[in-house]
């Protein structure tokens, strides 16, 4: 409403897109409302796709897309960095410490995105019972991984 009394008479469509469109893997949150014909709508979302996964959300919902989808490549990047570390810490030149991080973070997105399988699943499937990687969740638990996640976008939104 704000861009109509703005741009009156000028088609335009809200979009929110993340840093990793410059290589063709981001996601941009767009506003489903737009004053966009239905021609316009569909040329703008083909060349937006172009830059990654286009996702239409309700207006009320544009900032929460755009800024989980914008600010969590900074939270993804930290991870990448910490489990480099580790790797490096344990005697794996850092070169390949990042790109076994960086691979296995895309390989999993890639295979949740495909599957549609919950993350718990792809979790649980990689947890056998009394071994290392149910070890490494129940200490990520300990450290408060996943309140910390929800704390960080929270406070994005404020």
């Amino acid at each position: 409403a704000k861009w109509e009394q703005v741009l009156p008479g000028v088609a335009h469509i809200s979009t929110v897109p993340n840093t990793p469109v410059s290589v063709g893997e981001g996601v941009i949150a767009c506003e489903k409302a737009s004053t966009l014909s239905d021609e316009q709508s569909a040329v703008v979302l083909d060349l937006l796709g172009k830059l990654g996964t286009v996702v239409e959300l309700d207006t009320s919902l544009l900032f929460v897309g755009g800024t989980v989808g914008g600010c969590a490549p900074a939270f993804v990047a930290m991870a990448i960095e910490a489990l480099g570390d580790a790797a490096v810490k344990h005697g794996i030149p850092r070169a390949d410490a990042y790109r076994i991080v960086s691979q296995m973070v895309l390989g999993t997105a890639k295979l949740q995105l495909s599957t549609g399988q919950h993350p718990a699943a792809m979790k649980d499937a990689v947890c056998s019972p009394g071994g290392a990687t149910i070890k490494g969740v129940v200490a990520l638990e300990d450290a408060g991984m996943r309140s910390a996640l929800v704390k960080a976008i929270d406070a994005t939104l404020q």
